[in-house]
């Protein structure tokens, strides 16, 4: 899913806030945005930083919403 800084005040089904930015090793607040892709593992250069616990619990949450509207 997509990370991003642009934090909007109204969110959309399947988006959350990063809530530990920090410790995930962003440089900035980010959400999660409900927009799905995948990459080749060989085009990835390096890892910036994982989600915490918390977060990762909202991730799941916001994908079961997204698979829910299909």
């Amino acid at each position: 899913m997509a990370v991003t800084n642009h934090i909007e005040k109204s969110f959309v089904v399947g988006e959350f806030i990063n809530k530990e930015w920090q410790s995930a090793g962003l440089l900035k607040p980010s959400s999660v945005k409900p927009v799905i892709s995948t990459i080749e593992q060989n085009l990835i250069l390096k890892k910036l930083g994982g989600l915490s616990s918390e977060d990762l619990i909202s991730l799941n949450e916001g994908i079961k919403e997204l698979l829910d509207l299909i």
